[in-house]
């Protein structure tokens, strides 16, 4: 039977690993397409992206899963050390992903998806491989922050077994 504490902790990791998958999608699906053939393919970007973007999902997945690692933390705060130390690492991780986000990836999406075609191509091209190289780095630090909570999990199981 689950406990709270198990269940918020088993939650966390599940928002880790949507925020973890939807990256790795990004990086090698969506990114390799608006990053090759500037300007047609971010005019084609935009058009398919006209009704939602990712930053729909991202909007609601990443800080669900900062707050689900925050709340595992407070919980298992007072349980054996290595597990706490564990889960706030991996909640600092997942904040540090969202630190590239918000001053690498929102400023570059600015160029790359809203601001007008008549951006020089130099420029988007520079953008777009920034972008995919700063994403390929927030993905590893998102995969970071799992597999330490994930180490929080199996340190909670292994200390609850007799």
């Amino acid at each position: 039977m689950f406990t709270l504490k198990q269940f918020v902790l088993v939650a966390g990791i599940i928002a880790l690993g949507a925020v973890f998958g939807a990256g790795l999608y990004q990086s090698t699906v969506e990114a390799p397409n608006f990053n090759t053939g500037i300007p047609e393919s971010l005019e084609h970007y935009r058009l398919f992206m006209s009704v939602a973007n990712p930053g729909n999902y991202f909007r609601i997945a990443a800080p669900a899963a900062q707050v689900l690692v925050l709340l595992s933390l407070i919980l298992n705060w007072r349980n054996p050390r290595s597990r706490r130390w564990w889960l706030l690492a991996g909640l600092v991780l997942i904040i540090g992903a969202d630190v590239i986000t918000f001053s690498i990836h929102y400023p570059r999406n600015a160029l790359l998806f809203t601001a007008p075609m008549s951006v020089p191509v130099e420029d988007l091209k520079k953008a777009a491989a920034e972008w995919m190289m700063w994403n390929h780095v927030r993905v590893a630090i998102v995969l970071a922050s799992l597999v330490c909570a994930m180490r929080a999990l199996v340190l909670n199981k292994s200390r609850e077994t007799p």
